[in-house]
């Protein structure tokens, strides 16, 4: 399985700052209200900084070299509604601290949009009522940190997606706030990029993948959406340790992964959704150590899927576990499959693996396909009664998709471990502090005597 490592471009991004070319003479641009931020930029040369003091600015900036724009609490840059509010087409550029806002709402109007300019680092701005938030095309090597952006109050199918990556590649995206857009982020012919701890919410997609490569997405927030991960013609993409819950749409899915290959779900809870994790025509997918529960569907196979593997993911309180194609399956890695919370076997050698295999994709499962109103008998026992007797006459079933390994108890995840270490660490620190103030009590009780 293909391992996603932090870009290398990304590794190397500070050192190659250090050595662009330093302009000894650089100057600083103080814009009051009243003032146009535009001209200072006019007069700026690479390098200088522009500080923008409090108040609204009424108007559009075309940034064209390299400078440093910095907002002070209060600076609010008004594009009227009309075209970008910002425009970068030089590279090495900073903004940070600004309110954006009112950009035009015709195909790529943006909050910021990045045109063919590398190493451009967008932090700590708000961007509100803004058709795209911000726009990178053709671009490599930029940071997006701690961005705040919402589109506008319409329909999702009439906003713009909140970050748009269209080719070229390199970018690091963290700590991110997006809400109300059509897409979260959206990967376009893009790749290498690493997406890490942002919050993505009440949007049609949290991020969206297509005809993209070499993705990191991690403890990431996807929350409230339509679909959480939506994953298309895609290869080497990782999900590790994102939360993604509460897809409850007709059409919802935690993540969906179709037609692509070279894919890692790992470590991730997907909570509370339509459908937990769905592959249609995925190859090479590991699916490792994720809690998958309290969907209304878990585990959907559509299509012909090929070489996937799963092993030591939770399902738990699915109202159905499974939904299966025609295509046999194997969802064990040869040594641990996965806990199935419905799984009535036993293990008799103690090794903590069933001795029966665990089937999915029953009859009842195929029958809420036709028959939705089926749910209300779930776990009834008539319905349990039902699912012994198939496992009794397998020849009843569909497609032999089954785990050889089924787990009897729950896996422990890593977030539950991590919680252990802290919780046990606590009673330590404060012992140590404890005899370090005993020690200090007694020196200091006998330099008094």
């Amino acid at each position: 399985m293909w391992r996603l490592t932090r870009p290398f471009a990304f590794n190397l991004f500070l050192l190659l700052l250090l050595l662009l070319p330093i302009n000894v003479f650089a100057d600083e641009f103080e814009v009051e209200v009243g003032q146009s931020i535009q001209s200072a930029v006019d007069k700026a040369v690479n390098g200088d900084t522009i500080l923008i003091t409090p108040g609204l600015y009424k108007e559009s900036v075309l940034i064209n070299k390299g400078i440093f724009i910095k907002g002070e609490e209060g600076a609010i840059i008004d594009g009227g509604g009309e075209g970008n509010v910002i425009t970068v087409t030089a590279s090495n550029v900073v903004i940070d601290g600004l309110t954006i806002q009112n950009s035009g709402s015709e195909q790529e109007d943006s909050g910021i949009y990045i045109k063919k300019a590398d190493r451009i680092v967008i932090k700590n701005n708000q961007l509100k009522n803004v058709h795209y938030g911000i726009y990178i095309g053709n671009s490599n090597e930029s940071q997006l940190l701690d961005n705040s952006i919402t589109s506008n109050k319409a329909h999702f199918s009439k906003r713009g997606n909140g970050i748009q990556l269209f080719k070229g590649g390199g970018h690091f995206l963290k700590g991110n706030e997006i809400a109300y857009v059509q897409d979260g982020i959206y990967f376009d012919f893009t790749k290498d990029i690493e997406v890490s701890e942002n919050h993505v919410r009440e949007s049609r997609y949290g991020m969206h993948f297509m005809f993209s490569e070499g993705i990191l997405a991690e403890r990431n927030l996807v929350k409230k959406n339509v679909t959480g991960f939506m994953v298309m013609d895609s290869a080497h993409i990782e999900f590790i340790e994102n939360r993604v819950t509460d897809h409850f749409h007709f059409r919802g899915y935690g993540i969906l992964i179709y037609e692509t290959k070279n894919v890692l779900v790992e470590g991730n809870e997907i909570l509370r959704n339509s459908t937990g994790l769905s592959l249609e025509y995925g190859v090479d997918t590991l699916i490792n150590r994720n809690q998958i529960a309290a969907n209304q569907v878990g585990l959907e196979f559509m299509g012909k899927n090929e070489n996937n593997m799963f092993s030591e993911n939770n399902f738990i309180g699915n109202v159905v576990q499974s939904k299966i194609s025609g295509e046999d399956m194997r969802l064990d890695d040869g040594v641990k499959g996965n806990y199935w919370d419905d799984y009535s076997s036993f293990d008799l050698s103690g090794d903590g693996v069933g001795e029966e295999a665990y089937k999915a994709g029953s009859l009842y499962d195929r029958l809420l396909r036709k028959q939705p109103y089926w749910q209300f008998f779930f776990e009834s026992p008539s319905i349990k009664l039902w699912t012994k007797a198939e496992a009794l006459f397998p020849s009843f079933g569909t497609a032999d998709v089954y785990d050889a390994r089924p787990l009897v108890e729950p896996v422990t995840m890593l977030q539950e471990e991590e919680q252990r270490s802290k919780d046990r660490m606590i009673p330590g620190v404060l012992g140590i502090l404890f005899i370090l103030f005993s020690i200090f009590a007694i020196v200091k009780g006998r330099k008094l005597r």
